[in-house]
């Protein structure tokens, strides 16, 4: 048989093969979710690494929608749709008993520490004791915090240190307050002189270095991930959103983790 005689056949074979892709493709687009998930600033970091890679394994999509933690809880309470919550620890345990939030869901993340940041070889406020440290405090000419108002998990236990100092009043004049930004920046572009945020959040600046709280003073914050309550049992955006679930628990994401600075808590 000739070439011209075998054309006929070697173009249905072609068809053949551009259908069955087209099938298989098809099939993985119908399988594919959109996942709409909350995630509070502070493990932006890390969402911005590990969700890229889910989706690139799985097909699925993921529209993050990220804001303080307090605020995204007023927005579940609200009544507001998402199928998964990235938020504190203490937040998805309210929201779960409040019926937001599925508890037998909840996974614990990450974990870090909220500190000081200052500029890299640049006087340290004393932190050997409450006392010393509340001295610092008040000698500095700016701090900049994120808003408490917002209920970002800094802002607030920073506002608490401060009545616990008995210098709340005292320091409001050099607070300079933000949200969704990482505070570190304004030390190292001279605008304050100190910064309060997440420990990874303030190593994330370069130029800028991170300080402990004293220890009377310290807080470690936990975040965990846990699916709507709303999700319907047994529906195709469920078993996505826990395929989420399962890869952020997980030994690589959390190695991934590990490398934005914070402490995985999961998949050890």
């Amino acid at each position: 048989m000739g070439f011209a005689d075998a054309l006929p056949i070697l173009r249905i074979a072609a068809l053949g093969i551009i259908t069955g892709v087209a099938m298989v493709l098809a099939g993985n687009d119908a399988a594919a979710a959109e996942i709409r998930v909350f995630s509070a600033h502070g493990v932006k970091t890390i969402v911005g690494e590990l969700l890229p890679r889910f989706e690139g394994i799985t097909g699925h999509h993921s529209r993050v929608i990220f804001g303080e933690a307090g605020e995204l809880r007023h927005r579940i309470l609200d009544g507001e749709g998402f199928d998964l919550a990235l938020l504190p620890a203490a937040t998805l345990a309210e929201l779960a008993k409040r019926g937001k939030i599925a508890a037998a869901s909840v996974v614990d993340i990450a974990r870090t520490d909220v500190g000081i940041g200052v500029r890299a070889r640049g006087a340290k406020p004393d932190t050997g004791s409450a006392e010393a440290f509340k001295r610092s405090l008040q000698a500095a000419s700016s701090i900049v915090i994120t808003d408490p108002a917002s209920g970002g998990v800094s802002g607030v236990h920073f506002a608490d240190v401060l009545r616990r100092l008995g210098i709340a009043h005292e320091m409001n004049p050099k607070l300079k307050l933000t949200r969704g930004a990482l505070n570190a920046e304004m030390v190292a572009d001279g605008e304050a002189e100190l910064a309060v945020q997440l420990a990874h959040e303030i190593r994330a600046v370069a130029g800028v270095e991170f300080v402990p709280l004293p220890a009377e003073l310290q807080r470690s914050i936990v975040f965990s991930v846990g699916l709507a309550a709303q999700i319907a049992a047994g529906s195709h955006q469920r078993a996505a959103a826990v395929e989420l679930i399962e890869f952020l628990s997980g030994r690589a994401a959390a190695s991934m983790i590990a490398a934005t600075g914070m402490e995985p808590a999961a998949g050890r």
